[in-house]
């Protein structure tokens, strides 16, 4: 990987002003102490809704069983089908 992302120093939100844009999706890693966690009974029209409806991208999956979605850096999502282990409930 030769990308180089410095998550201590991006903010999820621009910086104010009239010609102010959101940012660019950030799919770089960093260190998150929780996410939120949905649990859906339709994981793949969940995850339809979430990146169609609401702007969030796919940073991975495991088909069937949790879809982890982001829109800007520190908005994470996970979706976990309604059943799924305990911890990846939490």
């Amino acid at each position: 990987m030769t990308d180089y992302y410095e998550a201590f120093e991006i903010s999820p939100v621009p910086p104010p002003g009239p010609d102010a844009t959101p940012p660019e999706i950030y799919r770089g890693i960093y260190g998150m102490p929780m996410f939120v966690s949905v649990p859906t009974s339709d994981l793949a029209g969940s995850v339809d809704f979430w990146t169609r409806g609401l702007g969030f991208v796919d940073l991975f999956t495991i088909p069937g069983q949790v879809t982890h979605l982001r829109r800007w850096a520190f908005q994470d999502v996970l979706l976990v089908p309604t059943g799924a282990p305990a911890a990846l409930r939490r």
